[in-house]
């Protein structure tokens, strides 16, 4: 016998300020979109990065909706733009950006096949990698440099 659980997307899994720098900005972008649409997202976007690569990273993350528009199993719930919660739905498409973006490309189509129809499983792998290495670049720009603690040539590993 199933338990009857309340297991929407919804349910509040982690905390936004304990998320990764890259999670985090997935997930801002994504509720920007949900809540305002293309526009919205732009914003979140334009704020943590340059113009041009705010640009490219919404031209895939315009390719990752129009996937999920079409071939979605059902829609991605997002908690509201400002909330600290992070959904169940949002973690999941954060952590699958992540892993298409870092080329832990099983993880990612298997994450993909949750969320979509098999004919769409390799378009929206792509678009999310697409997608997340522009986020990473912007997360790793924005962090603290080791330069200071490295004398100049230093090769780190």
């Amino acid at each position: 016998m199933k338990h009857a659980r309340d297991l929407s997307g919804e349910l509040p899994v982690a905390a936004m300020a304990g998320m990764e720098p890259l999670a985090a900005l997935v997930i801002a972008a994504l509720r920007g979109w949900n809540r305002g649409g293309a526009g919205a997202a732009l914003g979140v976007l334009r704020g943590r990065m340059s113009e041009a690569q705010a640009a490219a990273a919404m031209a895939a993350m315009c390719d990752l909706a129009g996937i999920l528009g079409v071939s979605r199993r059902r829609a991605l719930a997002c908690h509201a733009p400002h909330c600290p919660c992070v959904g169940a739905d949002e973690a999941a498409f954060a952590r699958f950006v992540r892993a298409a973006a870092l080329g832990e490309r099983e993880d990612a189509l298997w994450l993909a096949s949750l969320m979509v129809e098999g004919h769409a499983i390799l378009c929206l792998t792509d678009a999310a990698s697409r997608f997340g290495l522009h986020l990473h670049r912007a997360t790793l720009c924005a962090a603290p440099t080791m330069t200071a603690a490295c004398p100049k040539g230093t090769t780190v590993h």
